[in-house]
């Protein structure tokens, strides 16, 4: 691990293997002028995504992985469409232009192949200039294919990712069985990383298979525990698929998963149980952007008691409050006042107990026992239980 440029910049197992997987097929010097080259730009491609995602005001980190690189970043607001795809432009336009530098450093044109007389030059152009265009090609994983789901995104919302996994797959078989027919077979090995990324990201999408909702729990509690679940993942909360995201380097797709539930139209058939630890929740919520959007009232309420369950108390209360500007419902004033209560304002959180015994009435989300239970059972209004006005907040609900 070493920092360039103010990033981060991880080196795994992969990415030495797959170097000396490149020398050992490409015996000789050009062998080794390949490796080097394929390390240099896929370095080089990353730092293009890594700069123009800090310009948007993410904190970005660079991982190389085998065969792929990959820019792990946090943004500091919700990206606009605009900045999605300026990032995922970046990468493969950096290593494109400075391939091209060189090699016209180099003296050769590298529009014309017949000026490819050197070693050097050869394996510049191919994991400079060709790899960084095939970069482009639309179809996930690549950074074409992240360009078209930006696009996509704001008409097809959750959808957008299936809708561009089938997409790609398509696109990928078809152009397989187009290079068998004309007997053109040097981007197989390519073609079959492709599609096993997308057979992935397809799976990782799909719809969750229905169950009992006591059983969901169940198996929920079972996969916190165990970390190895029985089930298929796609059954499970998103937070714990984005649990797998963050195990397996992958932030981005955390946060994805979390802001695509958020934004589900339908009530969440989950439940996040005690034993979802606060170092893994934290690990997920460091994935989030700084600027959280409300969205369905379940799922918003489930991440503000995530913040409180990972000591983010200000950050937990203030966002309860702005579910609660949308959503007045009494679990989520709750939520504030308890808030307020661990910070230590103790009138700010009478006012939010009081709102909530106020609602409590003619809410039909939560059963009054279950309020009075929770109110009795938090630690933080124990030095309210003399006040005579918590008492008869207490005696409203």
């Amino acid at each position: 691990m070493f920092r360039l440029l103010g990033f981060e910049v991880k080196i795994g197992m992969g990415f030495i293997l797959f170097s000396a997987l490149i020398v050992f097929i490409y015996p000789g010097s050009f062998g080794l002028w390949l490796a080097g080259s394929l390390a240099a730009f896929t370095l080089i491609h990353e730092l293009g995504h890594a700069l123009v995602a800090r310009s948007t005001g993410a904190q970005a980190s660079i991982s190389l992985g085998f065969m792929a690189g990959y820019t792990s970043f946090r943004p500091s607001h919700p990206l606009s469409t605009r900045q999605q795809m300026a990032i995922s432009l970046a990468g493969p336009l950096t290593q494109i232009v400075a391939s091209l530098i060189i090699l016209v450093a180099m003296g050769v044109n590298p529009l014309s192949p017949d000026s490819l007389q050197s070693i050097p030059a050869l394996a510049i152009w191919w994991s400079g200039l060709i790899i960084g265009a095939l970069n482009l090609i639309p179809v996930l994983p690549l950074d074409g294919g992240h360009l078209v789901l930006a696009l996509i995104e704001p008409l097809t919302k959750e959808r957008s990712m299936r809708i561009m996994a089938i997409a790609s797959m398509v696109i990928t078989i078809g152009t397989a069985v187009v290079l068998v027919i004309t007997r053109h077979n040097d981007l197989s090995v390519f073609l079959v990383f492709l599609l096993i990324s997308q057979i992935q990201i397809l799976q990782s999408t799909g719809q969750r298979p229905a169950t009992t909702f006591a059983k969901t729990v169940a198996d929920e509690r079972e996969a916190w525990v165990s970390h190895s679940p029985r089930i298929d993942s796609r059954a499970l909360s998103p937070w714990y698929r984005a649990h797998q995201a963050v195990r397996s380097g992958d932030p981005n797709t955390a946060a994805r998963l979390i802001l695509a539930d958020l934004r589900r139209p339908d009530r969440p058939r989950w439940v996040l149980p005690p034993e979802a630890s606060p170092d893994a929740l934290a690990e997920i919520v460091e994935a989030l952007p700084d600027d959280l959007p409300v969205g369905n009232p379940m799922s918003s309420q489930v991440l503000a008691t995530v913040l409180l369950r990972c000591g983010q108390t200000r950050r937990g209360g203030e966002y309860a409050a702005s579910i609660f500007e949308v959503y007045p419902r009494s679990s989520i004033s709750l939520l504030v006042a308890v808030a307020a209560a661990t910070l230590g304002e103790d009138e700010n959180a009478i006012s939010w107990l009081e709102a909530t015994a106020s609602i409590a009435s003619h809410d039909s989300e939560i059963s009054r026992d279950a309020l009075r239970a929770a109110i009795d059972h938090t630690p933080a209004f124990e030095r309210f239980r003399d006040r005579s006005d918590y008492r008869q907040i207490r005696s409203q609900i």
